[in-house]
C-alpha cells in the first residue's frame, strides 16, 4: 500500500523540488498490518510545511498556486478533485467538535435509520416538486387563492378539508410542502377512503373550466347567481339582436344596400346610431342585477370561441324569461365539474409514491425510530473506555424528540455539539481530548480511503497521548493513515502500542537541500524509539558508531549536553555530571575538559586518546558546514547531533556576550534565564525601559535557548526537541540572535560613552 506524490504546491511554501517529486522522494508507503488499512509517520520538524500540506490535502479544488497530483499503487490518480482524502487538522485548526451526530455514531440501526430517513427526505422533496409543476401546467393552480382550491375549502366534508391544506402548501411558492406534518400526510394519502371515485368528464368541457377558473370569468359569475331574485324581461333578447346588428351596420354603414336583404339604405351611419340609441334605451330599462348578468356573462367575449356548456343561450333564456330549470342545472353541472377537478388533484396527491419504495422505506424507518439506538460495540467501547472513562464524565445518547426524532451526544445534561466549550465545565485538554475522539469517529465513517493526522497530539496533556496512540492504530485500523508531526513522542507511543506498525519518513524542504519524503531506516527509527538501541549504538556495538562517525572531535561537543543528563541518572561517582557542567556555561572560558574520557567512562572504552575541549572551542567552532555523521546511514541522528551542536553553541554565546556586555557577576547565577533577567533589568520610569523589556523578551522566547532543547534533564529523547526546527528556521534564528547581540553591545557601548 503506497501513495506516490509527483506535484506538491501550496504558494511559495514548498521549494521548487515539490513541483517534481519521484519514486525515491514522493512515495509514501503504509505499513500493512492484519487489516485493510496501514500507518506511515512523517516526522517534520517545525517550519517544514506540515500543517500547510495537511491543509492543501484537505482542498478539493485545484489553481495553479495550490495543487498537488499524486497515484496509488494501482496507478490511479489523486488530486484535490477526486476528494480522496480526510484531514484531522491539529488543534489551531479544529473546533472543539464539528458536524452532526449522526457524523460520528453509526451504529447499524443509526446507520439504517439516517439512510432511510435520508432518502425519505428526498422522496419528500421530489414528490412534492412535482405535484407542484403537475398542479400548474394541467390545472393551472400555482397560487394558493386559486379558485379551484378555494372551492375545495368550501366542502365541507373531511377527505376534502384534510387535503386542501396539503395541496394548498405544495402549491405555496414559499413553502413547497415544508410545513406539513409529513406523518398526518402518509396517513391521509394511505387511507383508501380518501381515494376519489373520479367521473370521467367530458375533454371540452374540463378545459373549459380549469381554463376560465385560472382567470376568472364566467363561471364564477355563473355559480353566483341566485335564480329568483332575478326579474325576468323579454326584451333582453333585443340585447342580443342590437348587438348582432351593430355589429354588421359598423363593419358595412357605408354601403347604400343591405348585406343580408339587399334593401335600399338610404344613410347607414344614420342607421347605426338609432340602433345604438335603441340598444341603450333598452339596456337602461333592466334592472341592476340583470344588467350584470348581461355584461359579464352573455356579453363575454370568451364564451364566442368556445362555450361547450351552452352557457349564452341558457343564460340569456332565463333572463328572458326567468325559468330557472336549466340555468340551475347548469349551476350544478359546474359545480360537479369544479368537484371532480379538485378530486383529480386529491387523486394524484394520493398516488404520488407509486412505483417507488417510500411506504416499506417509511414503515421501516418509523419502527426504528421506536426503539432505542444501539452503538456499534467497538463504538459503544470507545465512547465509553477512551472518552468518558479519560475525562471522568459519562458521555450519552439519547433522542431529541424536538427535532424530528434525531440524536443528541450528552455530556452530563449538555448537548456536546453546539455547546460553547466554556458552558462545558470542561479542561482545556479535557475539550482538545474529546475534540480529537470524536474527529476519529468522523474519521472512521468518513467514505475516503485515507486519513491524514495533523500533528494529533500537540496539544494534548500527556495523560491522553497514549490513549490517541492507541485509537490511531485500532480504532482507525481499516484506514490508510499519514500522521504527520514534529513530536517524536507520538513516534515512540505507536510503536508502544504496537511494534513495527508504521514506516517513518521525514519531510524535508530546505534551499538546495535533499527534499521530499525521505524514508528512516529501521535501524535509525530503533534509536528514535527505544533508549537502549540508542545507548547501545553510543556503545559501539558492533562498531556501527566508530565506522559512521566523521568529525569525531564535533561529534563529542555535541554529546555533551546528551552526557550531561546521562551522567545524572547513571552512578557517578566522579562526578561527571558537575565536570560536563563546567563546560556548559559561556561565562566560564577558562574551562576545559577531556570530554573522550568523560565518553568513555559513560559508555565504554570506544575511543583512543583525548580531545580537550573548552568553552572557548564551543564558541569558535564554523558552523556553517559541519559534518558529524555519516548522513546516508544515519540522516536524522546526524541532524540531531549538528542541531544540538548549535544549540549549545548559541546557548553559550548569548551567555558569555551578555555577562561580558553587561558586566555581570556570575557567582550566584548558573541558569541563562537568570543571566538574560538580570541584564534587561530596568526601572519603569528609566527611558530605557520599552527597549529592555523588549530584548528581554527577545531573548526569553528563542526556541534554541530553552532549557529542554540542550540540558537532557529527566528526558533523554535526544531527538526530541533537538530537530523540532527545520534548517532553515534554525540558520534565521541564529543570525536573528546574533544581530540582537551586536545591537546590544553597540547599544551599550553607546550609554556607556554618552
Amino acid at each position: 500500500m503506497k501513495i506516490t506524490f509527483s506535484t506538491i504546491k501550496s504558494g511559495e511554501i514548498f521549494c521548487d523540488d515539490f513541483l517534481c517529486l519521484t519514486d525515491l522522494n514522493g512515495t509514501i508507503e503504509f505499513k500493512h498490518m492484519q487489516t485493510a488499512g496501514g500507518i506511515a509517520v512523517v516526522y517534520a520538524p517545525n517550519g517544514t510545511g506540515k500543517s500547510s500540506l495537511a491543509s492543501l490535502l484537505d482542498t478539493e479544488v485545484t489553481d495553479e498556486s495550490r495543487k498537488f497530483v499524486a497515484a496509488d499503487e494501482y496507478g490511479n490518480e489523486i488530486k484535490p478533485e477526486t476528494g480522496t482524502f480526510h484531514v484531522i487538522h491539529d488543534q489551531l485548526n479544529r473546533n472543539v467538535i464539528r458536524g452532526k451526530t449522526t457524523d460520528y455514531l453509526i451504529g447499524a440501526q443509526i446507520r439504517r435509520e439516517y439512510e432511510l430517513r435520508d432518502r425519505l427526505s428526498v422522496a419528500y422533496q421530489n414528490a412534492f416538486s412535482q405535484l407542484s409543476s403537475k398542479y400548474k401546467t394541467d390545472y393551472k393552480v400555482s397560487k394558493v387563492g386559486d379558485c379551484i382550491l378555494v372551492h375545495m375549502q368550501s366542502l365541507q366534508d373531511t377527505v376534502h378539508q384534510t387535503a386542501y391544506p396539503f395541496i394548498r402548501s405544495i402549491v405555496n411558492s414559499r413553502q413547497r410542502g415544508k410545513d406539513i406534518d409529513k406523518d398526518k400526510f402518509v396517513e391521509f394519502i394511505r387511507d383508501e377512503a380518501n381515494i376519489p371515485n373520479l367521473v370521467e368528464l367530458d375533454a371540452d368541457k374540463r378545459g373549459f373550466v380549469i381554463n376560465d377558473l385560472a382567470k376568472p370569468k364566467v363561471i364564477e359569475k355563473i355559480i353566483s347567481i341566485h335564480p329568483y331574485e332575478i326579474l325576468p324581461d323579454e326584451n333582453t333578447i333585443l340585447i342580443e339582436r342590437h348587438d348582432d346588428a351593430i355589429g354588421i351596420l359598423k363593419k358595412y354603414h357605408q354601403l347604400d344596400s343591405c348585406v343580408v336583404c339587399d334593401s335600399h339604405i338610404s344613410d347607414g351611419s344614420e342607421l347605426l346610431e338609432s340602433k345604438k340609441e335603441n340598444r341603450n334605451n333598452i339596456y337602461n330599462n333592466l334592472d341592476s342585477k340583470t344588467k350584470e348578468i348581461l355584461d359579464k356573462v352573455v356579453c363575454d367575449s370568451s364564451l364566442n370561441n368556445e362555450d361547450p356548456f351552452e352557457i349564452k343561450r341558457i343564460v340569456s333564456a332565463f333572463i328572458a324569461d326567468g325559468e330557472p330549470t336549466e340555468l340551475i342545472e347548469l349551476q350544478e353541472n359546474l359545480k360537479r365539474h369544479i368537484i371532480t377537478i379538485g378530486d383529480e388533484m386529491i387523486n394524484i396527491l394520493c398516488h404520488c409514491f407509486d412505483d417507488t419504495n417510500f411506504f416499506s422505506d417509511y414503515d421501516e424507518h418509523a419502527q426504528l425510530t421506536e426503539s432505542q439506538p444501539e452503538l456499534d460495540s467497538e463504538e459503544l467501547m470507545f465512547i465509553e473506555n477512551i472518552i468518558s472513562e479519560n475525562i471522568g464524565k459519562d458521555i450519552t445518547i439519547i433522542r431529541d424528540e424536538e427535532n424530528d426524532r434525531n440524536y443528541k451526544l450528552m455530556i452530563g445534561d449538555k448537548a456536546l455539539l453546539g455547546t460553547d466549550p466554556k458552558d462545558m465545565e470542561l479542561s482545556r485538554g479535557e475539550q482538545n481530548f474529546i475534540s480529537l475522539t470524536f474527529e476519529f469517529l468522523l474519521a472512521r465513517h468518513s467514505d475516503k480511503e485515507y486519513v491524514i493526522l495533523d500533528d494529533p497530539i500537540s496539544s494534548l496533556d500527556s495523560v491522553y497521548k497514549n490513549k490517541i496512540a492507541f485509537c490511531i492504530i485500532k480504532f482507525l485500523e481499516n484506514k490508510k493513515q499519514l500522521v504527520l508531526t514534529h513530536n517524536t513522542d507520538l513516534i515512540r507511543l505507536l510503536d508502544v502500542q504496537l511494534n513495527n506498525c508504521f514506516n517513518l519518513y521525514i519531510m524535508n524542504n530546505i534551499l538546495d537541500g535533499t527534499n521530499g519524503f525521505i524514508s528512516v531506516s529501521e535501524k535509525e527509527k530503533k534509536l528514535l524509539i527505544n533508549l537502549h538501541d540508542l545507548v547501545s549504538f553510543f556503545q559501539n556495538k558492533n562498531n556501527e558508531l566508530v565506522d559512521n562517525i566523521h568529525n569525531r572531535r564535533h561529534f563529542l561537543m555535541a554529546m555533551v549536553p546528551f552526557m550531561r543528563g546521562y551522567a545524572h541518572i547513571s552512578l557517578d561517582s566522579d562526578d561527571r555530571y558537575g565536570q560536563l557542567s563546567g563546560i556548559m556555561h559561556g561565562y566560564g572560558t577558562n574551562n576545559s575538559l577531556d570530554v573522550l574520557s568523560v565518553y568513555n567512562s559513560l559508555f565504554g572504552n570506544i575511543f583512543d586518546g583525548e580531545e580537550i575541549i573548552s568553552v572557548s572551542d564551543i564558541l569558535e567552532v564554523d558552523y556553517s558546514a559541519l559534518d558529524i555523521l555519516d548522513k546516508t546511514q544515519y540522516p536524522l541522528l546526524s541532524d540531531t547531533l549538528e542541531q544540538t551542536l548549535i544549540y549549545y553553541h548559541l546557548r553559550m554565546k548569548v551567555e558569555k556576550e551578555l555577562v561580558d556586555v553587561f558586566h555581570l557577576r556570575t557567582d550566584d547565577m548558573m541558569m541563562l534565564n537568570q543571566i538574560i533577567q538580570k541584564a534587561f533589568r530596568c526601572n519603569e520610569n528609566d527611558p530605557n525601559f520599552e527597549r529592555m523589556r523588549e530584548y528581554r523578551v527577545f531573548f526569553t522566547s528563542r526556541k534554541t535557548l530553552l532549557n529542554e532543547f540542550n540540558h537532557f534533564e529527566g528526558n533523554m529523547n535526544i531527538f526530541q526537541p533537538a530537530i523540532d526546527i527545520s534548517k532553515e528556521s534554525l540558520k534565521k534564528e541564529m543570525e536573528a540572535i546574533r544581530n540582537k547581540l551586536e545591537e546590544i553591545r553597540a547599544f551599550v557601548s553607546s550609554q556607556e560613552n554618552a
